[in-house]
């Protein structure tokens, strides 16, 4: 064999050799994470992944009347569809007198406790309903997401508010009354 072609095939052989060395060690990169997060346990928030549950969505959250009467406050902002704004805009306006999920949630918990606080439990209270029922509505924030969707309906957002109202009358042990 004359010596060009020898060293035509040491650098295909050795340029063969290398890229299977990158993607060795990218697949070798790829399972270890796949492997991390399987064993570890991730969780999708409106953070991405994380590791572990963070504190703020577990189930077993503490509520109180507060949290019962901001939810309470946002039905009634949201009492018909005439006053319900459909989309995804987190800033609020209370001028316009159309409110989304986020904004009447966010409107009634400046309302009842002078300050909004984003992980308030009447507020994870609805983006738990949310995930338990309409989970594939929602990419990166549940409640503008949700209400901003296309399958949204007044109906959808009325039935999250009553679910979380459940709920925390549940835990405060207050009897449900249902129709």
């Amino acid at each position: 064999m004359p010596k060009p072609q020898r060293q035509l095939n040491f650098y295909i052989k050795f340029y063969f050799l290398r890229c299977f060395w990158y993607v060795s060690r990218v697949m070798k990169i790829l399972f270890t994470g796949l492997l991390i997060t399987t064993v570890t346990g991730c969780t999708q928030t409106e953070n991405g992944l994380v590791f572990g549950v963070p504190d703020y969505e577990k189930r077993d959250i503490a509520v109180s009347q507060v949290d019962l009467d901001i939810i309470l406050s946002a039905s009634k902002l949201l009492e018909n569809e005439s006053t319900w704004a459909k989309g995804t805009v987190s800033q609020c306006d209370e001028s316009v007198g159309k409110f989304n999920l986020y904004c009447a949630l966010e409107i009634a918990s400046i309302d009842v406790m002078g300050e909004y606080v984003h992980r308030q439990p009447a507020l994870q209270e609805v983006r738990f309903a949310i995930d338990d029922h309409y989970r594939e509505r929602w990419t990166l924030h549940r409640l503008a997401d949700f209400n901003g969707h296309e399958e949204t309906t007044f109906d959808d957002v009325q039935s999250v508010i009553a679910i979380a109202s459940q709920r925390i009358k549940e835990k405060l042990q207050i009897p449900v009354i249902t129709h």
